[in-house]
């Protein structure tokens, strides 16, 4: 893939962006945080739009672009990510007393890797969707590509010219995991005996980290960018789907807009690898080692 050197139409532009605000947890965090209620039919007028604009997709030719990134965002809504994981396939299921029973009756071990494969079934549902339509791994970034290769200069980063990835790419995954390991030490620190006690959890903590690390990257990233660089090039694409990624991150670690920045900027960090190198590998290391941290620091928890 190389950077669309057409501009892109302004309709096809307001549609990707539209869509993206439209399938992100956004409308709901604005309702939580200035605690006003919501009936649970609610969600549904986001289904309702996205389909209706997947609607227009199919039958606007100049739209045609972006059906497979409308229901890649539709996949991920449904099944819970839109919703903040409080609405969707995922949260429903969690919510029955049967999975409560089995949750509450498991181990951390148990109970985190079910939780962790029980979220991969989007990343599922979105490989399957485009294998069926045609796509090759490489056409959605799920192959290690070229590890090697140039980082184009920004300004963003501080470059002013060429670097390679295996240098950049190990400099920044070692800043955020750095940063995370700060972060979660004095937010959530460890007490020595729960560190003895648990630590027989790492191991468990780092597969956790890896499904985690695959399964937001080729859902949220890999597969919709793939299907936005062609038509809006680089720049759109990556602010797109960096913006959503953010978006989804107001609740996590760290959280609120300082979760939403730190997020954005790694998903437009982890974007460019991924155009640039055409391929998974940088994408999935500098997410996973952040995510060890993270999920290192449960487990101790536990």
């Amino acid at each position: 893939m190389e950077e669309t050197p057409k501009k892109p139409n302004w309709w096809v532009s307001v549609v990707a962006w539209f869509s993206m605000l439209i399938a992100s947890s956004v409308g709901i965090i604005i309702l939580k945080e200035f605690e006003i209620s919501y009936p649970p039919w609610y969600p549904w007028l986001h289904v309702g739009a996205l389909g209706i604009v997947l609607i227009f997709s199919i039958f606007i030719k100049i739209l045609h672009p972006l059906r497979l990134y409308i229901v890649i965002l539709l996949i991920l809504f449904l099944l819970g990510f839109g919703g903040g994981w409080d609405w969707g396939l995922i949260p429903y299921i969690r919510d029955t007393q049967i999975w409560i029973d089995w949750e509450t009756n498991s181990s951390w071990i148990v109970a985190s890797l079910g939780i962790h494969s029980l979220r991969l079934v989007p990343a599922v549902f979105i490989l399957i969707t485009l294998l069926i339509t045609g796509k090759k791994p490489r056409d959605f970034y799920l192959v290690v590509g070229d590890i090697r290769a140039q980082v184009e200069p920004t300004i963003i980063i501080g470059m002013k010219k060429p670097d390679s990835w295996p240098k950049i790419g190990l400099i920044f995954a070692g800043i955020f995991t750095l940063g995370t390991l700060i972060f979660s030490i004095i937010v959530n620190p460890i007490p020595w005996v729960q560190f003895r006690t648990n630590w027989l959890y790492l191991p468990v903590a780092i597969l956790i980290a890896a499904m985690n690390a695959f399964n937001e990257e080729f859902s949220l990233r890999a597969a919709p960018l793939s299907q936005l660089f062609d038509t809006l090039g680089k720049t759109q694409s990556l602010l797109i789907t960096s913006i959503f990624f953010g978006i989804g991150h107001f609740y996590g670690v760290p959280n609120g807009v300082v979760g939403i920045l730190l997020s954005t900027f790694l998903g437009w960090f982890i974007g460019k690898s991924l155009i640039e190198t055409k391929g998974f590998f940088w994408a999935w290391l500098i997410h996973f080692l952040p995510d060890v941290i993270i999920f290192s620091f449960y487990a101790l928890s536990a």
